[in-house]
């Protein structure tokens, strides 16, 4: 029997550890033997470059390639171009970190004006790309594996969970970007688990986008053409800004807009296409000071004045129907003869499920059918 004194020990642990390190060097190793593999890199039609550089085109113009803010990134961001015809200058790289929000250090350093200094504060209002959910990459998708580490980690809330299913809450979810929301940080492709690529990547902007206030006038034409072109059914603006978008069918829309952003929508403007009774017993629920609808009927305008909400309309009809015209409209049905905000809201998620559920059966049943 051999004894190992505690020198011994140590000097064949780290012996075997050198083995180890030299052998996988490539590799990480999370708090066990197994390995990590890092994130693989993915190809970027467009690169993204930093909050203050303003557009792809200043950033390459002024840029000399000098890595003052590739050393000096805390978040290991910045590396140099993988493009041959850009050798030397900077983009953003999400395999080491992401872009924090309130970090500004290559603004700061950098001599030339390729990155332009930006306060925490307006980098939050910088879009310098935005997210792309690829399906066939993601866990949640081709696995049913429940993973939301890109909607739990965006620092923007720009990334949240939706039903597989229509109008069925209990089926698997996965990721959905809300575009006005996103930075393009690359908090979601740094922490995605999918291997060999991220199921999250991000799309760098040519030209970076500010958020800054609009009048209501500018606010209005833009939603409008957002309805136009399916792009949003309801939309959120807060201190002028267009914060969210919903869209789907019905009432549902705004439902969820409000469920998942209740802070966001208190004090907000809402602009939706359809305002009824139902939808302003919504609003008058989450606080919300002000409502625009391209169609309002007159119950749920009467209900918004009574709570003190400023309302508006492009059309103004006595009632909400039915998408056959034969009837009122499901929801508005569920509140016609009540007075009380909390007791519609009651009534308008029961009628919800149980319109969800009639749905999720038919579909069954069209399934059924289809395979026989």
């Amino acid at each position: 029997m051999v004894e190992v004194n505690r020198r011994g020990f140590l000097v064949g642990a780290g012996l075997a550890a050198g083995v180890v390190l030299a052998t996988d060097e490539e590799k990480v190793f999370d708090g066990g033997v197994a390995s990590v593999l890092p994130p693989g890199v993915p190809d970027r039609e467009t690169p993204v470059v930093p909050p203050g550089a303003g557009s792809l085109d200043n950033f390459k113009l002024k840029c000399v390639g000098c890595q003052l803010c590739v050393q000096q990134c805390p978040n290991h961001v910045l590396r140099a171009s993988r493009d041959p015809k850009r050798a030397l200058q900077p983009e953003m790289g999400f395999e080491h970190g992401y872009c924090r929000p309130e970090c500004t250090t290559c603004g700061e350093v950098c001599p030339t004006g390729a990155i332009r200094p930006v306060t925490p504060a307006r980098k939050r209002n910088i879009h310098a790309g935005y997210a792309v959910w690829h399906q066939d990459r993601c866990l949640a998708a081709t696995e049913g594996v429940p993973c939301d580490a890109c909607a739990r980690h965006c620092p923007v809330h720009a990334i949240y969970m939706v039903s597989t299913v229509e109008n069925d809450p209990s089926a698997p979810k996965v990721p959905a970007v809300d575009r006005m929301k996103c930075i393009g940080c690359g908090a979601c492709e740094h922490l995605c688990a999918a291997r060999p690529l991220p199921a999250m990547t991000v799309k760098g902007l040519e030209v970076h986008r500010e958020v800054k206030p609009m009048g209501d006038e500018d606010i209005l034409a833009e939603t409008r053409r957002l309805f136009a072109a399916n792009e949003a059914a309801v939309v959120l603006v807060k201190d002028g800004v267009i914060a969210t978008l919903g869209n789907g069918r019905g009432l549902s829309p705004l439902l969820t807009l409000c469920d998942r952003n209740p802070e966001d929508v208190k004090g907000a403007w809402v602009v939706d296409k359809v305002i009824g009774k139902a939808a302003a017993a919504i609003c008058v629920s989450f606080g919300v000071k002000r409502v625009h609808a391209a169609l309002m009927c007159e119950p749920g305008r009467d209900l918004l004045k009574e709570y003190g909400i400023a309302c508006s309309a492009d059309k103004m009809v006595p009632q909400i129907l039915n998408r056959d015209k034969s009837g009122l409209c499901p929801l508005e049905m569920s509140v016609k003869d009540l007075d009380k905000v909390p007791a519609m809201l009651k009534a308008i998620r029961a009628k919800l499920k149980q319109l969800r559920k009639a749905a999720k059966e038919k579909n069954l049943k069209d399934k059924k059918a289809e395979s026989k």
